[in-house]
């Protein structure tokens, strides 16, 4: 797994504001019709916010359980994030070749 690479990415994203945050949020990201979907939840989110998102998220999502929630934060300008959803086709094709590596 590239880190950096997928770090990278998702400034990307966060830059284009194609970035979603916040347990409603994602939770109707996991529910929308997307083909692609993609989440990262960082390593120190708590355990019940990790099955939530495990639990709610059908086969064709992707989940990356890395980098740390001040990391998260980092990108979109806040303290801390526990878990970001990628609304870009194109990014999350970009991520999931950089995992692949």
């Amino acid at each position: 797994m590239n880190q950096k690479k997928i770090y990278s990415l998702l400034g990307f994203a966060a830059r284009s504001k194609k970035l979603s945050f916040g347990k409603e949020r994602i939770r109707g990201y996991l529910r929308s019709d997307r083909k692609k979907k993609l989440v990262v939840i960082s390593k120190d989110a708590s355990d019940r916010l990790k099955m939530d998102l495990k639990i709610r998220a059908s086969e064709n999502v992707v989940l990356i359980e890395d980098f740390t929630k001040k990391e998260l934060g980092k990108l979109l300008g806040k303290s801390e994030i526990s878990a970001v959803a990628i609304e870009d086709d194109s990014i999350i094709e970009g991520i999931i070749k950089s995992i692949k590596e």
